[in-house]
């Protein structure tokens, strides 16, 4: 969800960073159960563990009573209900007040896990779909066949909406419409959604299935498949099938040239949202400057060494943020991300990457709220 209009005063900082951001991404575990094609686990060079539940409630603290973000989001690497304490800090989370958000692959909400949740009014869950049949699905290389997947979420969001109608609930779907090539070389072929036609399809499916578990009637439904109808697939489509339900189109990426094999030229210029919109920290304590950080390498200090606030007011942070004002990335790891696998790219990206994030987002970003 966007920060509403900004006002004429000064924005508040806590060390370098303007607040409140959108979000703060907590990362409770790096350990999954999924080991999805089209995820980074395979490179990730980072130890695999739990955070401390103590490091996790005394951050949550911190971040609520400084008004940090509008909500924190329990999500980078792996599937944050496997932490041992994951329910005893989402109690401390409402304890002090603050709006948690949970992405989940949902692959364990049919068991305990989904009962427990149902005590919990969360501001948000998303759901990382992602494979949204059962040809798709095999890209996942789960233990749990795809109708009891399926089967599992369905009874999930069933009995979670008719308690908590106002949590925002996302279901993510794979965009794949813009195939990465160099990343295909080594995972094979990832194909999900990648027409606007498959596109289309899959959500007038995945809709006409939450109307009937929310028993929606027939005009509004009529009505609502007839917009999913005009919905085009090159978009990162966000759209608000009933109240508080969207579905969103994640694009594949290749998160930060991770499935490269080739040399990859640093980038001269670019812009990034990294503590700009957000920040992530992970299990071991790392503050990293953004959630496409799957191993850790933006680094800018650890929790169990220094405070939240010393780390966020380092000099390096600030050459860090002062950079971006100036479209320019200092970090190495961002000059990477940003950067290119031919020296001709290498000259343009930029321009494009400033002129996708800050002038064209509108043209390729699509919110459409669907129902009346």
């Amino acid at each position: 969800m966007e920060i509403g209009k900004e006002n004429v005063m000064t924005k508040k900082k806590y060390g370098h960073v303007e607040i409140p951001l959108q979000r703060v991404h907590i990362e409770l575990t790096n350990i999954c159960d999924f080991n999805c094609t089209f995820c980074p686990k395979s490179e990730m060079k980072r130890k695999y563990g739990h955070m401390e539940t103590s490091l996790a409630k005394k951050t949550i603290s911190e971040i609520g009573s400084e008004g940090i973000c509008e909500k924190i989001t329990f999500h980078v690497m792996g599937e944050p209900t496997l932490h041992r304490d994951f329910f005893e800090i989402l109690e401390h989370a409402n304890k002090e007040g603050v709006n948690v958000g949970l992405t989940t692959n949902g692959g364990g909400l049919s068991g305990k896990t989904g009962i427990r949740l149902n005590d919990f009014p969360l501001h948000q869950i998303d759901i990382s779909l992602q494979t949204p049949d059962a040809g798709s699905y095999e890209l996942r290389k789960a233990s749990i066949p795809f109708d009891n997947y399926y089967k599992g979420i369905m009874d999930f969001f069933s009995s979670y909406t008719a308690r908590h109608r106002d949590t925002i609930f996302k279901f993510r779907f794979l965009n794949t419409r813009f195939k990465k090539r160099d990343m295909e070389k080594r995972t094979g072929p990832v194909d999900v959604i990648s027409s606007t036609r498959e596109l289309r399809e899959t959500f007038q499916k995945w809709a006409e299935e939450i109307y009937d578990i929310l028993k929606v009637d027939s005009d509004t439904r009529k009505k609502a498949i007839k917009k999913i109808n005009k919905l085009v697939s090159y978009k990162w489509n966000v759209v608000e099938i009933y109240r508080n339900i969207f579905f969103e189109t994640y694009i594949l990426d290749n998160w930060g040239h991770a499935f490269d094999d080739i040399e990859i030229h640093d980038a001269w210029a670019g812009y990034c949202f990294g503590m700009r919109d957000h920040f992530s920290i992970l299990h071991n304590g790392d503050v990293t400057l953004c959630c496409i950080d799957f191993d850790g390498r933006t680094g800018i200090g650890n929790l169990h060494e220094k405070p939240l606030l010393e780390i966020l007011s380092s000099e390096e942070l600030g050459r860090i943020i002062d950079g971006f004002k100036r479209f320019k990335p200092v970090h190495p790891f961002c000059k990477k991300c940003l950067g290119s696998t031919s020296r001709i790219n290498r000259l343009f990206k930029p321009f494009l990457s400033v002129a996708g994030l800050k002038i064209l987002k509108p043209f390729f970003y699509s919110q459409t709220k669907i129902y009346s």
